[in-house]
């Protein structure tokens, strides 16, 4: 895992253990609910100072958003092959969908 990939997870890590929103970190960071997203969806990389700040307002010390953990990592794969696999089947019954309908207008 790359260094913002961890860096990212690790924020909405420890925001969500925190309870807070987004909008409500940008509000502690004292910046817009935008940039807190661009950076949680790696859109965006942070200063070192605003890594300090989001540090501050999460209630840890910086070191700790670059913390590596093998086992986290594994379970956002896993979710992320799990949303994988919703969105192929979506996509599928979209697909099925369509052709029953194609179907039914031949009939027609």
């Amino acid at each position: 895992m790359d260094i913002q990939k961890i860096l990212v997870t690790n924020i909405r890590k420890w925001r969500k253990q925190e309870g807070i929103s987004q909008g409500k970190l940008a509000e502690l960071c004292g910046t817009a609910s935008c940039y807190i997203r661009q950076i949680e969806t790696g859109r965006k990389c942070p200063s070192l100072n605003y890594i300090g700040k989001i540090a501050t307002a999460l209630n840890v010390a910086p070191h700790q958003l670059f913390y590596y953990d093998a086992q986290l990592e594994e379970g956002i794969m896993a979710d992320e092959r799990i949303l994988q696999k919703k969105a192929e089947e979506k996509s599928l019954i979209a697909r099925v969908s369509e052709e029953i309908h194609a179907s039914f207008d031949k009939l027609s």
